[in-house]
Parts: structure tokens; sequence; C-alpha cells
């Protein structure tokens, strides 16, 4: 009896897991993440302690000798090394709330892939737990989709229509994509299943829900616009096809095989040569398929990402630098090509250079031999010469892992793709070792039968404290965090920073960017002395952070930017300039420290430094035009004038708000207008730039001029009509204020 109970406990948890990807915890700081990784966590743990009690007493429950489940256990311990000597271990092993990785999420997929390969003891229970999982992906293929006639919310916000890309509980489009990836070749996988157990007259019910499934899964998967997950389904679904016509060896099938290799390539050449009608650029997913090249900046991106990747891998090729810490090797090997990208980026895209990062060349090879191990033991036949899988199940489980692999190669993990992955190899292993029956790992007694009782009562007590010791204070310190966010309250603050747990580098930081806020508010509840204690909390704070993680140039930039809004400008020069040597190439880096040099009263200073943030990239239209703004400031305007030729004052590269505020600083707004005209004729939709205009036309006495560029403000943008309007009136009674 009471084995039964614990077996069902461990089935019913295995069966819980389809349900966390319709988790979005509003509750918590990072909904889409958090709480799916909490419950993911937390019914692992369960399942864990329920199995032990199990395992310890029959060997039926004990993992079985297989090649798959080595290689699994290499790769979890040789990422555990590697986190243990990388740049920062805590935040290897434990992440943080923004992406819930790290070492203990992979340590919790290898129990739960141990757990299931061995408790889910039938083809019927796989059976439905595929069956169940294919259910949940209905449901969010159609939330995804009601999402595009916008009668549900985009997680991300964003327009609704065929541009939307969809990401229906998941708050990203790419962990929608993947997920539904796995779910479209798990319902070809069950179809194929039943057409072989099932006669013809048997068949249709089930096949309208997989073709279902099929259908919409993939019809969601393409409106999430994530074109490596798009191509991974396309490419899977060709290897599936050409692997069973090759090896099946009919005409019938090569038939089919060729005609669909022509099918995708005349879709492809097709699509290219409509890419620029105006029904390609409606449709999301199709512009951003038909827009793939080698000069797309997504694309760019990514390479330029693999290259920073590269020279950090080459620092340290054997282990790598840990998980989680690739923002550490992109500051240090920052491309300045990159400054139109993202500021920040924890992750190369690109799962061969994320684990070369993470674990160096052991990471990488311990979990590529994951899929090269499964792929081998897929193909293998036993010792009887007979495969353990059909034909059609080999190839659609090896066209399910080569689309995933693809997709890892643009993006990266998430939990319900490590969990929908673990389940496949479960479901893998389970099958081989149900056909094999390869002796189980630990075949000698461990506690006899009766021993159920007292194991059992271990595992309530295990499970209690696997919970709370992972979970209990992080998820505190989540919701503290998440309250002090919505109050602003220091104290609020400081109790989340206090739990100590993995959130506490966000906790620190978002304590940072309020006290800069806090630094200029005007409240009268806002007083020299709160604004102190903002500012002491925030510096001391962001210090310790810096100390536990003194490669990340990011820290002393946090620190240097709070000291500079509250004036401190002598301790912020020093704090930026530890970020910038860090980060040497990084322009966001260089601008801070030039504006800071710039308060501190040193413009040469500061010239020559924005000039080197320009020279790092002279294609960088905010360097350039801080360069030029910082030469105005200095009295260089000589030099100015001549990188301000007339082509450059056409394409209104210049306009920046610092170049007009050096001018104005000077009263030379003449000198503005050419910058602001040229524009905004090319972004006649920016409000803010009519004001600068209007503004300098105003104050070099062309009264006409700030009222025709109003005019045009009204005309470009009706619901500016009305404050247009009244600066105009000011203008023609005189009564504007200036200052």
């Amino acid at each position: 009896m009471i084995e039964k109970i614990l077996r069902w406990v461990v089935i019913i948890g295995i069966f819980a897991l389809p349900f966390v990807s319709l988790i979005v915890a509003s509750s918590l700081f990072f909904p889409y993440i958090t709480g799916k990784n909490f419950a993911f966590r937390i019914i692992v743990e369960l399942i864990v302690a329920a199995w032990l009690a199990l395992a310890l007493v029959n060997v039926n429950y004990r993992p079985r000798r297989g090649w798959i489940l080595a290689a699994f256990a290499l790769f979890i311990l040789v990422i555990a090394i590697a986190d243990a000597q990388g740049a920062n271990p805590f935040k290897s092993f434990w992440s943080n709330y923004e992406r819930m990785d790290g070492w203990v999420t992979i340590a919790h997929l290898f129990a739960y892939f141990v757990v299931a390969s061995v408790v889910m003891n039938s083809e019927k229970l796989w059976k439905r737990l595929f069956q169940l999982s294919l259910v949940v992906s209905l449901y969010l293929s159609v939330y995804g989709l009601l999402q595009v006639f916008g009668v549900t919310a985009l997680g991300e916000a964003g327009a609704s229509g065929l541009a939307a890309r969809i990401d229906a509980t998941f708050g990203n489009p790419i962990y929608l994509a993947v997920y539904m990836l796995f779910q479209i070749f798990i319902a070809s996988l069950l179809w194929v299943q039943m057409r072989a157990e099932r006669p013809r007259g048997k068949r249709m019910w089930p096949s309208v829900f997989y073709g279902s499934v099929i259908v919409l899964d993939t019809i969601a998967l393409f409106f999430t616009g994530t074109r490596g997950t798009e191509l991974g389904l396309i490419g899977g679904a060709l290897l599936a096809v050409l692997l069973f016509a090759f090896f099946q060896g009919s005409k019938k099938m090569r038939n089919i095989a060729i005609a669909s290799l022509i099918v995708v390539a005349l879709g492809a050449f097709g699509l290219h040569a409509v890419r620029d009608t105006s029904f390609v650029k409606k449709v999301g997913f199709l512009d951003r398929l038909a827009s793939i090249s080698l000069s797309d900046d997504t694309v760019n991106a990514r390479l330029m990402n693999a290259g920073i990747a590269w020279h950090g891998v080459m620092e340290r090729p054997i282990l790598g630098w840990g998980q989680e810490n690739y923002a550490i090797v992109f500051d240090k090997y920052y491309d300045p090509k990159m400054y139109a990208q993202e500021p920040w980026f924890d992750r190369v895209h690109n799962i061969i250079f994320d684990w070369l990062v993470a674990g160096g060349f052991l990471g990488l090879l311990s979990y590529l031999s994951i899929f090269g191990v499964t792929l081998w033991q897929l193909w293998r036949k036993n010792s009887v010469q007979a495969y353990v899988f059909t034909l059609a199940e080999r190839s659609i489980l090896t066209g399910l892992l080569a689309g995933y692999f693809f997709h890892n190669l643009t993006v990266f993990d998430n939990v319900t793709s490590y969990i929908l992955f673990g389940t496949v190899l479960a479901y893998i292993v389970w099958r081989i070792s149900n056909a094999t029956k390869p002796a189980a790992l630990i075949t000698q007694e461990i506690l006899p039968q009766s021993a159920m009782p007292f194991t059992a009562v271990g595992a309530v007590v295990l499970a209690s404290a696997l919970v709370w010791l992972i979970n209990g204070t992080a998820y505190a310190q989540n919701t503290t965090l998440l309250a002090a966010l919505e109050t602003g309250n220091l104290g609020t603050f400081m109790q989340a920073i206090n739990y100590g747990t993995y959130g506490t580098q966000e906790a620190r930081e978002q304590l940072a960017q309020l006290s800069a806020q806090v630094a200029q508010s005007t409240s009268a509840n806002v007083t020299n002395d709160v604004k102190q204690q903002y500012y002491n909390a925030a510096v001391e704070q962001m210090t310790l952070q810096e100390k536990a993680s003194p490669l990340d140039a990011r820290f002393p930039l946090f620190v240097g930017t709070v000291q500079d809004a509250f004036g401190n400008y002598t301790d912020a020069g020093k704090s930026l300039e530890l970020a910038h040597q860090l980060s040497p190439k990084k322009q966001s880096i260089l601008f801070q420290v030039g504006l800071n040099q710039q308060a501190m009263g040193d413009m040469k200073g500061a010239e020559a430094t924005f000039k080197q943030a320009y020279e790092l990239d002279t294609s960088d239209n905010q360097a350039f035009a801080m360069y030029i703004a910082a030469l105005i400031h200095a009295g260089d305007e000589s030099i100015a004038d001549q990188l301000l030729t007339p082509a450059v004052l056409t394409s209104g590269a210049a306009a920046n708000q610092q170049v007009a505020s050096a001018y104005a600083a000077r009263n030379e707004y003449a000198k503005i207008i050419p910058i602001w005209s040229a524009y905004l004729k090319a972004n006649p939709t920016d409000t803010a730039a009519y004001t600068v205009l209007a503004a300098a036309y105003y104050q070099s006495g062309n009264s006409a001029g700030a009222i025709a560029t109003f005019q045009a403000l009204a005309k470009a943008s009706p619901s500016s009509a009305d404050q247009a309007n009244a600066y105009i009136a000011q203008i023609q009674s005189g009564t504007v204020k200036t200052k």
C-alpha cells in the first residue's frame, strides 16, 4: 500500500509537469519565468524524495545501466566542476530570477530524467503523458492565436494582428516556439504509433486529434516569428522524411521525400522573390523569414556575439567561465559594432558557444555527447540484432533532436524546453531498458521491504527540507522585491537584499536605479535626508555586489551612475574608470565617463573620451553626436564644423540633445537649425524634435520659423495640435517662456 502511494506521488508529479507551461505568476518578479521554475523545482523535489523511498527498498525503481544516463551524468558533473571554478560560482550554481537557470536547474532536470525513466514503466503511461502534453499545447496554440486577433494581450506587449509575435503564457516568443516544436514532433510520433497499432477503421478520431495538434501548433510556432525554430521545424521534418525514405527503400517514399525537398526549395525561392510585397510585409513571420541574410541586424548580432564568445573561450578553454558568466566575457571582449544592440548580453544565443563559455571544451563535448549517444542508441541494433524503435519512430525522434538542436543554435533553453527534452530522453531510455533489460546500477539490497514505512516518513522529511531550503527563502525574497518595486520603500528593498539568495543582485540593481531617480526628485516628501539614505544604501549595496563579482563591468557602472546622480562626481569618476577598464571598448560606458568629466568641468578630458568612443566605430550616430557636443563644450568648434559636413547636416546624424544643449550654452542657436531640420525630414513623427527646432528658431530671432515648425508639428501629430497652437499663441503674444 505504501509503495503504491509513493509510486502514484511520483506519477502524479510527472503528470503535473505539462501544466507548468501555463503558469504566469503575477505576484512574482519576472512572472513568466519564476513561477514556472519554482513549480518545476518543487515538483521535482517532491517526486525525487518519493522515488528515493522506493529505490532504497525495491531494485526495480533504480536506474538501469545505459549510455544516455552516463552521458547526461557526465555532463552534470563536468558543468558542476566548471561552475565551481568559474568567475562567479554562486551565480553559476543559482542563476537569477530573470533566467532561473544555472546548475541547480540542470541538476533538477537530470533528477527528473532519472526518476521518469524508471517509474514510468509502461507504454500506456508514456502515451497518456504525451497526450496530456498535447492537450495543453492545443490550449496554448489557441491562446496564442487569440493574441493575433487582439482577444488576449501579448505578454511582452506590442501590436496584435498578422504582424504580432505571439508568446501565449511564456512572455517570450522564442520560448513558445521551441515548446511547439517539441509538441509537433511528439504528435507525429504518437500518430505513427497509433497507425501501427490500430486497424484502418479505428484511426479517424485519433488522427483528427493528432492532425489538429500538428496544424495548430505549427501555425502558432510560425506566428512566434522565431526564425531559427521555424527553420529547425522545417529541417527536422525534412530530415525525418529523408531518413524514412532512404531506409525504407520504397520508390513511393523516395518520391515523397524528393517532392518535399522541391516544395521547400520552391517555397524558399518564392518567398525571397516576393519579399518586398505588401502582403509579406504585413505578415510578421513571413517578413522575418524573407529578411534572413548575413546583413540582417539579428544575424549580425549573433555572429558578433559568437566572435566575442570565442575570445572568452580562448582565455579559459578547458572548463570555461562557469554558467551565467557570459556577461563578463561580453563586456571584456565587447565588439564596438554591437553599439546598436542591447547593451547587456548574458547569452551568446548559440548553444555551442554558450556551453563553450560556460564549461569550456569539456563542457561542450559532454553536452554534445548526450545528443550523440542518444542518436547512436536510437539507430543501433540490440543484442538480438533488432531495433528497439521502428524506422518511423527513429526518423521522427531524430528529426526532433535535429530541429531542437538547430533552434538552440540561434537562441537558448528555458525551463519548458528543458522539461520536454528531459521527458523525451527519459522515454527513449525507458524504451531501450524495457527491451534490453540491463542491470540496475545498484543491485544489492539496501533496505528490506519492511523498511518502506520508514523510508516513506524519510521521504516526507526530505521533500519538506528540499522544498524549503531550495525555494523557501528565494521565493520570499522574490515577493519582497516585487513589493519594494511597487512601493519604492527603502526598508523593503533592504529586507529583500538581506535574504541573501540569488535575487540579491537584481534587488541591488533595482535599488540603484530607483536611487538615481530619487536624486532628481523635487517632491516635498523626498527630503535631503531621505535622498542621503537612498544614496548610502545604493552605493553600499552595489559596492558589495562589485566585490562579489569583481570582473563584471556592470556593477562599478551602476555605482558610478548613482554617485553621479547625487553629485559625487569625484568618486563617480573612479567607479566609472573601473568599469571602463573592465570593458574598454564599450561606448555606453565611455559616454558615462565623458559626462562625468563634463560635470567636473574637465571639458578637454571629456572631448578625448568622446572622441575615443566615436573612433571605436564611426558609424555610431550617438557617439558621433556626443563627440560633436564635447567639441563644442571644449571650444573646439572648428573641428566640430569640419565633422559637420554638408552630407552630415543633410542626414541629421548629429541630432542629439547634447549637441543642442552645447550650442545653446554658447548662444549659437542658428547652428541647431540645419541639423534638426534634416533630422525631421527623415523622422517626421518625432514630436520632441519639432520642439527643439522651434526653440532654436525662436532663440535665434526667427519667430516665423518657430511658428511654421509648430504648425508642421500640429499637422504631423494631431494629438499634439493643442500644445503646438498654445506655443504659437505665446510666440505671437510675446509671452513665451524661454527658461
